[in-house]
Order: C-alpha cells, then structure tokens, then sequence
C-alpha cells in the first residue's frame, strides 16, 4: 500500500482520454538488471530498448530469483567517484581502498535484496574514520542519500559505519533496509578506507531455510511468462517480514527505522519490502493467492490476518492498516479483509482459526451491511482507498468486495454451521448483485460506473465485477474488451489515478481478463506490464513495482515508490489457477483442472492444497490439432478435468480409453459445457488426449465495445472501439470498415486472429472523421469485419455537434470574473460555450439564484433541428428552456426537467430557421456553489 507520504492529491478531468496507442518514450540510460559495469566506470549512457524490447526474455536466465544462501554479496560495480583504488576487488575478497570525502563506491546485488550489511575492514588503523551507507532499489536514485521509505518528506540519508581495521562492521538491526539492490559505500574524510568484504544477511522470509524451495511450480513455452510468474514468487517472498522488523511509524526525524513490531506470530505477510513493511489489507487480495500459489506456506497470511482482528473496533470495524500505522476509514480494506479470511481457509482449510476468528468476522460483515441503502447498494462512507481518487458513495469497487464477501462469506458460514447467516448473507447477495447490474451499468460504454451519476469507469471496479462474477458472462465479456482501451506501450492505465498504471488494479484487470475467458488478452497485458517492470532499467531486474506513470516513469514520488509491492504480483496467481488450470473451485471442495493456453504451446507445473498435490502439465499442437494433459493427483483433490476443444467438434481419452466420440459421454461424465469437455473421477494418474474432428468454418462477430460518449464535434474525429470476435481454426486476417454519410471518412482498420488456439477477439479502433459542416444530432455509424469469407455488422450511435458560423457571439446575464486553478488562468465568458472547446466552460456569477440565461447570436440565419448541450460535472443544469428568436420575440422550443446529463442533443419538434438561441436555466445541481456551466451549446 501507498501511505502516508506528502502529496498533493490531483483533481480528476472532466472527461478522460482514450489512448489507442503511445509511441515508445526513451529512458534515462541506466544499467539494466543483467548488464555489467566496468569497475571503475560510471553508469552505462546508452538508450535501453523499447518497451516491446524490454519484454522478451533474455536466455540464460534462470527462472527463480531467490538466492541460494541467506548469505549474499555484490555481483557487480555500477559506478565509481573520486579516488577508488582496485573497486572490483572487494567482489573477489581482495582490499578495495576509497580515499577521500567525494569518494564513492556502488554496489550493485543483481536484483532485490534486504536484510542486514557488513563491512570488513582492512588495512592501516583509521581509528575515528567513518564509511557511509546509502541504498537504493532503482538506478535512478544512485548516490550518497537513499531512496526514501520512513513516510517523511526527502530521502532517507544514509548511515555510517565506524572504521577498525581487522574488525567486520554490521548494521544496528533497526537500520535493517528491507527492500534494494545498490549499496553505495562513500568517504567522509581525506583518510583511506580498505575494505576486502562486503556481504549481506538476507532477513526476509524468516522461517524458511531453502530460499529456492518453493512448494510449487511454473513453466510453460514462453520464458518471459516464467520470470514473471517467479518475480512475483520472488517479491512477495521479500515481503515477508519477521514481525519485529516493521517500519517504525510516525517518520523519524533522520533516518530510518525497522524496528517495529507489525505483527503476531513468527513470519508476517506485508505490503513491501522497502516500505511500509506493515499488514495492509488490500495489498493481500493480491499477495495472499500469490504466496499460496508459489510459497506454499501460508502462516505469514495467517498471522497478518490475526494481527488485522486483534485490532477490531468495539464498532466491528477492521483497520485500514495495521500496526504501527493503525489507520482506519476504508470500507474497501475492511472488505478485502473479510475476502482474505475466505482466501486463506479455502488455501490452507484451518478450521481452528476459523472457529477462533468467526465471531469477529461477523461483527465485521455486520459493520458492512449496516451502509447497504434501500435500493441494495452499499453507501461508501469510509472513503481511505488503495490511492485511487474519488471513493465514497455507491461505488462499484466497493460494492464488488462486498459482494464476494458476501459469498464467500455465505461459504464460511456453512464450515462454522451458521445456516442463519448463511442464507441471510447469500440473499443479501443476489440483491446487491441485482442491484449493481441495474444501477450501475453503462450499456453504452460497455463498463460499470463509479457511482450512480458518474461518468468515470474505473479499472478497479469493472476488474473486480468481472474477477468476482458479479458481471453476468456477456457483460464480462464487454468489460474485458473495454479495458483494453486504456492499454499504453507499458500498461494498463488507471481512470481512476489520474491515467497513471496502477499495478494493484492492474492484477486485478488480469483475473477479469481471465475469468471472461480471454486468456490471451490477459497473456498480452502480462508480457507488455509485467514485462516491462521485470526488464526495464529502472527496476530490480527481479520485483513487481507499486505503481508508475503511464510514461513508465516511476509513481509514487518516485523515490518513494516500493519496487517490490504484493499487490502487483497477480500474474502468479493468474498463470497458476488460470493459464496452467489448478483452480480451487470452492471453499471446501477439490480443484477444477482448467487450462487456458492463450497463445501458449505448452505448460506445466504443482500446487500443493489441503487435498493433496497436484501436478499437471499439458501441450497444445495447433497444427495437429490435439491436445494432451498428464494428471497426477489424488483423487479426492480434483472435482473435475476440463478438457479444451477451442471450438472443434473433439475425441477425448482418458489412459487410452475413449470417453467422448465427439457427440456423447461414454466414461467419467463425460459432457460439454462451452469450450470444453468435463470430467469426472479420472484416475488419480492420467494421460488425457483430444483430437479435433473435422473443419471448423470460420465466423465473424463484431461489436461496438463501447459507443463514445462524448460528443464528436463537427471537423473532429472519434475513434470507436469494434471488438472483432472469431471462431474457426485458422489465421483470420481481416478488416473493419464504416458505413459513413457523405463527407465523412474513416481510417482503415486492420486486424488478425489466430482461432487455431480457439474462439478468440481483438479490439479494433476505427477513427471517424466528420466534416467541419456536419449537421447536429444523433448521427447512426455501421461498421463491417471482414476477413476470412465472413462478415459481421455492428453499429454505434454518436452525438454530433455542429458547429456555429464565424462572426457569432455569446453573451449571459452574468459570468464569473476569471481566477487562478492548479497555476493556470481560467476564465468563465459566455464565449467559451461557443469556441468547440469542452473544457472551457460559461460560469454564471449569481450563485443559487435563478434565472440564468446564455444567448447566442449567428451574423446570418441558421436552421436548427436541436441544439447540443454539454455541461461540466460539478454545475449540471437540471431544469431550462431552449428558445428562439423570431424576429419580435422569444419562443420556447424545448423544455427539460430534472437533467442529470453531461451531454445530450435536445431535439426541436420541428426545423427553426433563427439567428438567435436562447438558454435559460432555472435550477442547477447543488455542486460547487449552485452555479450554472455551459461547457458548449451547439447546433
């Protein structure tokens, strides 16, 4: 989690950005993770590679991050200042010698360590001499003052080490640093320092002896997705904390301290290694099936949960953070904790624990149900979130959580023998689950709303919707298409922080893409983000990062920012339950193997459940069209086998034995559900193998996957979204083109689908443009796919403004003198409703008080169908007249009531030819003062 730490939280825009694509941004040069330095030479100058280079993987790596020893020390020098004699000696155990206060000497690890440093000296007495310390996850913050973690404002500094030649210095265990990968030694006098050793305790992961022994596995045929899937393992492995080296909260004065105790137990699980090192409970949604998936061990979560509970309000409340942090007021968090208590008994089935917490964790729904309003939605009031803007209210986020606490909590209930609760809380469920599909789905733009009223469609929410089956499957299917609107060269980009890439709803993106069925979608934004943390030169060549700017320029105040952050670790969770198929299917029951192969040949790995271990592996060969899974698990383990058929009419065997034909079950329940065929009691050890039968004739589909909702001024363009669906088995390459009136163009649209992997879409943005003379109004948009002797149709309805002659003017019965905002000048004339601009806007100057009136004059007459309107978010007017002048007077031709719409064409009931239109607003939305704003009226 990102917390306390100065800032200055930026006001949301009006309308948000589609980007289709960004061109790839050049970074400082820097030294990537598995580059070598001269010993003597300063950081490499030379640009990295793009962003698509950045994702391939590199051979020779080895797939598992963690070091072989508790013991580790620097593989390289990355830089050097002032008189350094012999610096690459110190790696081979032989005397390095730094002369002088300007002298400096970087230490590079070769990925993300943590734990305690010690120094041996050698050499002639330098008694009173001291060396400093500084540290760092990222290159960029290289020098003799740390990155910053205490939550103060500025870095850290650094710490000294007192010089005895013959003696070995190490760290105070207060000044333990949890979280970096350079150490840079400096000078702080003219007297020589000699130093043969520099080494490092590793202290994260306490309990466990063989840092490389993970309890489970992944690999498959990309061995990109391998690093990422152990980069995860890795960085919440270097989350795991002994309880008493938390950070020390509020910041120190100087310095650093982890010295605190954060937790029960032995080992707990936290958000990050560098900082905070304390129990947040959102950072868990992630890390939690994260450590399960990969670790194995599931005591850190467990004391992490205890510790969450052992500070409950009398209220029923559960803490934004846990000590020493101690925040409340999260509605969200509070929620995530209830899901993790679900995680953890589904992982590890500790009904002891269970039965010890139960009464707490009603007490904590309870707290939850009490702000469900009338209409079945929960009102936020505890508004502290994961550092997105705009929580509170009826938020679909929240209302997500609550829904898959609701559950899965209704699950819980029956382990505990809590019918009452179990029937009451799967009720509340089915209401809430009513009422978010109805009240907060936005057909037209194909995603969930952020609230009732709102015209943000957050990434978070929608994600969560989708990952937790609140979407209903073809809703689920429209917002993984959606999401992929705001894909940049390094990302997914969040709305909802600003247009920043959010790695904590990014994770989260990655479950919805899956759990709609797109597992390449899913693959893609896994290479193009993940791949892009683990290979970029600012990172640890080896952690997932808390978040960054959509220019991949490190977020979070940059040295602030945790470069190994548990909520960025989905994509383990993701490979394992998902892509490879070891799924738990419920609370207490055995695991659904489900493979989604993507793009990918082959996969294989482990999972070591409450049940038994299961392997699995499997291999898809798209030009035989076959394929074969080998299982080896306990029967009592595995509720079901899904075979895929990725659309084909497909032959099952199972050891040899044929168990479907192609149409019927001939053993093990054999039976089709979607894309795959489902068995039941396969033998503990089994060979399966399918076989396509037959051609698979090649279909399109097309859909609008969200009409743009903002109007298209006339001389503009909009780009629409068609998500292009295919079945088939073969390589589709194809087109999308618009039916256009006169005047209008569109630029071309190609796309290509491989529906040999089976059914399958791709986003295709279409740019439309209108001409400067474009009439007004709803204006309908058909789009054809074509490709592959297939067509497919869709349609997308747009609202056109037009535009008004030159030498028309506007005029009000007041505006607003202008005033500075966030350093610019903004001023608020009747003009800016005319200029085509919709981020300028007429302010009335009469607040609250009615009627308010804009009046715009044409120097020739005009005929009208409409007028479009559009206002801003905080000063909607709800109820005015539009009317016309006659020559002699004012007519009325529209009359609206009670409007909450930012945009919207108000249709005459017949042409008017005038030179005059007239506005009059005689009540406004309660935002911001009661005033009126125009943003554009149009005809």
């Amino acid at each position: 989690m990102a917390t306390p730490h100065p800032a200055v939280r930026p006001r949301g825009r009006r309308r948000l950005g589609i980007c289709l694509a960004l061109a790839g941004i050049t970074l400082a040069g820097l030294p990537a993770a598995g580059a070598t330095a001269s010993a003597a030479s300063t950081a490499s100058d030379a640009p990295p590679g793009s962003p698509a280079a950045a994702a391939s993987a590199r051979p020779g790596d080895s797939p598992n991050f963690a070091p072989a020893s508790r013991t580790v020390t620097p593989v390289r020098v990355t830089r050097t200042t002032g008189s350094v004699t012999d610096p690459a000696a110190v790696l081979d155990g032989r005397p390095t010698t730094l002369t002088g206060a300007d002298s400096s000497l970087t230490l590079d690890f070769g990925k993300e360590v943590g734990g305690l440093v010690s120094l041996r000296f050698t050499g002639a007495d330098t008694a009173g001499t001291r060396l400093g310390l500084a540290f760092t996850e990222s290159s960029q913050y290289i020098g003799t003052t740390s990155d910053a973690s205490n939550g103060g404002s500025g870095s850290d500094g650094a710490i000294f080490a007192d010089v005895t030649a013959g003696s070995t210095w190490t760290m105070p265990a207060a000044s333990l640093r949890g979280g970096f990968r350079y150490l840079t030694l400096f000078g702080t006098s003219g007297t020589p320092v000699t130093l043969d050793q520099v080494s490092l305790a590793i202290t994260f992961t306490p309990t466990m002896k063989d840092l490389r022994a993970y309890d489970n596995s992944f690999s498959s045929s990309d061995p990109l997705l391998n690093r990422i899937w152990y980069a995860g393992a890795y960085t919440v492995q270097a989350n795991t904390i002994a309880p008493t080296s938390g950070r020390v909260w509020g910041p120190p004065a100087t310095g650093w301290n982890n010295g605190a105790t954060v937790g029960t137990g032995d080992t707990v699980l936290v958000d990050g290694a560098k900082r905070d090192r304390t129990v947040w409970p959102g950072d868990l949604g992630v890390s939690v099936p994260t450590e399960y998936a990969s670790l194995g061990d599931l005591t850190p979560t467990r004391n992490a949960l205890t510790t969450l509970y052992q500070h409950q309000a009398a209220s029923g409340e559960l803490p934004f953070a846990g000590p020493q942090v101690n925040f409340y007021g999260s509605d969200t968090y509070h929620l995530w904790t209830l899901i993790g208590t679900a995680n953890y008994y589904q992982y590890a089935h500790d009904k002891a624990w269970l039965d010890g917490e139960w009464a707490a964790y009603k007490r904590a729904l309870a707290f939850s149900l009490a702000k469900v309003q009338p209409d079945g939605l929960m009102s936020v009031t505890g508004t502290a979130d994961w550092a997105r803007g705009g929580q509170g209210g009826e938020n679909i986020e929240a209302n997500s959580l609550l829904y898959q606490a609701l559950v899965t909590g209704a699950a819980l209930a029956g382990v505990e023998g809590d019918a009452q609760s179990a029937s009451s809380w799967s009720a509340t469920a089915a209401t809430l689950k009513d009422a978010v599909n109805s009240r907060l789905w936005d057909d037209a733009a194909g995603q969930y709303r952020d609230n009732p009223a709102s015209s943000l469609h957050p990434q978070d929410g929608n994600s969560a919707a989708v990952w937790f089956q609140l979407a209903p499957q073809d809703r689920a299917r429209r917002v993984s298409a959606a999401l992929t609107r705001n894909w940049n060269a390094y990302g997914a980009t969040t709305p909802e922080k600003n247009g920043e890439i959010g790695t904590f709803p990014g994770s989260m993106e990655l479950q919805a893409h899956l759990e709609a069925g797109d597992a390449t979608r899913a693959l893609d934004l896994m290479r193009r983000e993940w791949g892009y943390m683990l290979n970029s030169p600012l990172g640890t060549g080896s952690t997932f990062w808390e978040g960054y700017l959509a220019n991949g320029q490190f977020g979070y105040g940059g040295a602030y920012m945790s470069a190994a952050h548990g909520w960025a670790t989905g994509p383990t969770s993701a490979l394992t339950f998902y892509v490879l198929g070891i799924r738990p299917q419920s609370i207490t029951g055995g695991y659904a193997l489900r493979p989604q192969p993507g793009d990918l040949a082959s996969a294989q790995g482990s999972l070591k459940t409450p049940l038994g271990d299961i392997r699995l592996s499997w291999h898809h060969d798209v030009s035989d069209r076959t394929f074969t899974e080998k299982v080896d698990a306990p029967a009592a383990a595995v509720a079901e086998v899904d075979v895929p058929t990725f659309g084909a009419r497909t032959r099952v065997t199972v050891n040899g034995q044929m168990v479907w034909n192609g149409r019927s079950g001939l053993a093990y329940g054999a039976h089709t559900e979607g894309d795959y065929v489902v068995l039941h009691g396969v033998p503990a050890k089994a060979d399966i193998e399918s076989q396509a039968l037959g051609r698979v004739a090649t279909a399109l589909g097309a859909e609008v996957t969200a009409a743009p909702t903002a109007p298209l001024q006339a001389g503009s363009s909009v780009t629409v979204p068609v998500t292009v669906s295919a079945t088939g088995d073969t390589v589709v390459h194809g087109s999308v083109a618009a039916d256009l009136p006169a005047g209008w163009t569109a630029d071309p649209a190609d796309f290509t689908l491989d529906t040999r992997n089976g059914p399958t879409d791709t986003v295709v943005p279409v740019t439309v443009h209108a001409p400067a003379g474009a009439a007004g109004g709803p204006q309908s948009v058909a789009f054809t796919a074509s490709g592959g002797g297939a067509t497919a149709r869709a349609t997308a309805q747009l609202l056109v403004f037009g535009a008004w002659p030159k030498g028309t003017t506007a005029t009000a019965s007041s505006f607003h003198a202008p005033n500075v905002y966030e350093g610019q000048t903004r001023t608020y004339a009747p003009a800016n409703a005319i200029d085509g601009d919709p981020a300028t806007f007429w302010n009335d100057d009469t607040s609250g008080a009615y009627p308010d009136t804009l009046t715009v004059t044409a120097p020739d007459p005009v005929t009208l169908h409409g007028v479009g309107f559009a206002s801003m978010i905080d000063g909607v007017p709800t109820d005015f007249t539009v009317q016309t002048f006659d020559g002699s007077s004012w007519v009325t031709r529209a009359e609206v009531t009670g409007n909450s719409a930012l945009d919207r064409w108000i249709p005459f009931d017949s042409p008017v030819t005038a030179t005059a239109v007239r506005l009059v607003v005689t009540a406004d939305q309660t935002q911001n003062g009661a005033f009126t704003r125009v943003a554009e009226l149009t005809p």
